[in-house]
């Protein structure tokens, strides 16, 4: 091989090394979970963007807003609301979609029948189950993904379910078609519950308890501080749709929501979420600054007006729900969060329709008031630009104050790991590693320097014993002591325990994420075990895949 094709070589495996750092790395999704997510999405943003071009193409984008369009747009958000505490008290989640999805699909049939009255109620029963549908898509997604990889995965699931689902067009322009989308949902049902045949997602007890009280929750500092900001956006963006409505240019739409995605979803797991959602403060700054300082222009930076505001909603909409999703995500994460999981993702989204809805409403009066009283226009001209600038400025500040969630020993997980080591029920060894005097891709003796049976044992004694102080079947998850922590996960025939400097909770997931595919890989020597551990020697290849930063690169 030439020096040439030497370096074409070299070229070609940096640049497919830094689209997999900058793109996948630490997405490890099994396949069925992965069909999963996007199937339930992909039916939910069907239905969403149905019922959004029929009203955008009903009313000319929202030049013409009545009262009706008030009240759903606060049931919706009510229904976001009530939707999230229902859901936290449901245990079998994925069987409780499936229900809720049907529900839906009924609604629609409804609404197909050609009498108002049936349109009217099918739309009713529409708006009070996607609520829930998309709370319990939140759950799953957010069950499902961590802290590096969640901002990542929500764009590209977004981007496919919003594009794919754009053939809901169809069913609006002709009419006499609308029946066949009940049937297309109907056809993604089938799919969906084959899939949850194999997915599951089934809350435990022990995982709700909680020792916080929801209004506690949403009042501390850090949770308060970014639901008023998704509040403020989402109002900035209602006043943007009363001025200027939603008469954009789809294709160049749809182009800039998804580039934009993409961006943001890199950003938000890779420079922390924050940092991310300032930086997209000040590019939609610029987009509403320039918009509206240029007001009697057909042109504004050699691009029609049209555009500009197209790419304005694309840096506006889609985002603002990836960065709704990731930071509600965050915060439900949190070991005592995990029991309002619904309730804060629902929250969440309320306050997004009630921020929208008064953004509009303010918009519109004042609005009004120019129109009533002329002279207003001279004493304070182009007053919503200068208050929205205001805004966004105290909203900077406001934002710079707040939590930091991906921190730099997040990033650093894998220089925080120590020891691990699984073992039976009965507290016998099955397998353990050091990842501090080892190499996880070197073939190097398996040595400890402690009597693996005799540690296994006592962490065995331990569990048990503290689950007969509290007379409670509710296993140990942690143990903090000053310079390491002890992280347990549970099997059916197994426990692994992974010592720590750090107690992470990416460090939780990830040994949770092991366990199951140490119980699921080994199901036959764990069932009839009889004291040979040598047939779990393969256990270094899932160490790679879940604990190891360079397990992509070993892949290739």
């Amino acid at each position: 091989m030439t020096e040439v094709e030497n370096k074409e070589v070299m070229e070609k495996a940096n640049l497919k090394n830094w689209f997999t750092r900058t793109f996948t790395r630490d997405i490890n999704l099994s396949r069925d979970t992965l069909m999963y997510l996007f199937f339930s999405m992909l039916s939910i943003t069907i239905v969403a963007e149905a019922f959004l071009f029929e009203y955008t193409f009903s009313t000319g984008g929202v030049l013409h807003v009545g009262l009706e369009v008030y009240a759903l747009l606060i049931i919706l958000a009510i229904s976001f609301l009530i939707s999230g505490i229902i859901i936290d008290f449901i245990k079998n989640r994925t069987n409780y979609f499936n229900i809720t999805l049907i529900i839906c699909i009924i609604g629609l049939f409804i609404s197909a029948i050609p009498e108002m009255i049936f349109y009217y109620l099918g739309l009713l029963i529409v708006l009070l189950t996607v609520p829930q549908l998309v709370i319990l898509w939140f759950t799953f997604f957010v069950h499902e993904t961590n802290i590096l990889n969640r901002g990542r995965i929500a764009a590209y699931l977004l981007i496919l379910g919003f594009s794919i689902a754009f053939i809901s067009i169809i069913f609006v322009i002709f009419d006499f078609l609308y029946i066949f989308l009940a049937i297309l949902e109907l056809g993604l049902f089938i799919i969906i519950y084959r899939y949850s045949r194999k997915y599951k997602y089934i809350e435990t007890k022990e995982r709700l308890k909680s020792g916080k009280k929801f209004l506690n929750i949403i009042f501390e500092k850090h949770f308060f501080r970014y639901s008023t900001s998704f509040f403020i956006l989402s109002f900035i963006l209602g006043d943007l749709l009363a001025r200027y409505s939603f008469d954009v240019d789809f294709i160049v739409y749809a182009i800039a929501s998804f580039l934009y995605l993409i961006a943001a979803g890199y950003c938000l797991d890779n420079i922390g979420r924050k940092t991310s959602i300032v930086l997209g403060i000040l590019v939609v700054s610029f987009f509403l600054i320039s918009y509206g300082s240029f007001i009697d222009s057909d042109y504004i930076f050699g691009m029609p007006r049209k555009t500009l505001l197209s790419i304005h909603y694309g840096f506006s909409l889609l985002p603002l729900l990836l960065a709704i999703f990731t930071i509600s995500g965050d915060f439900s994460t949190e070991r005592g969060n995990l029991k309002y999981r619904g309730r804060i993702n629902g929250l969440y989204l309320a306050l997004m329709f009630f921020g929208a809805i008064v953004g509009f409403t303010f918009s519109r009066w004042i609005n009004d008031v120019y129109k009533r009283f002329p002279n207003f226009q001279e004493f304070l001209p182009n007053f919503p630009n200068l208050l929205n600038g205001f805004i966004l400025v105290i909203l900077l500040v406001w934002m710079m104050a707040m939590k930091e969630f991906l921190v730099s020993k997040e990033k650093k997980w894998a220089d925080s790991l120590k020891t691990i080591i699984i073992f039976s029920k009965n507290g016998i060894s099955l397998y353990n590693y050091s990842f501090e005097q080892k190499d996880l891709f070197k073939d190097e003796p398996e040595q400890v320097d402690f009597d693996e049976d005799l540690v296994s044992g006592a962490l065995t004694g331990i569990s048990s014993l503290l689950s007969e102080i509290t007379h409670t079947k509710r296993h140990l998850r942690h143990i903090q002591k000053e310079d390491a922590t002890l992280i347990f996960a549970y099997g059916k025939y197994h426990i692994a325990t992974l010592i720590a400097k750090m107690d992470l909770p990416i460090l939780f997931k990830k040994l949770d994420e092991f366990s199951r595919e140490f119980e699921s890989k080994f199901s036959k020597e764990l069932k009839s075990f009889k004291g040979n551990v040598s047939h779990f020697e393969p256990t270094k290849f899932l160490l790679i895949k879940y604990f190891s930063k360079n397990y992509d690169d070993f892949m290739e």
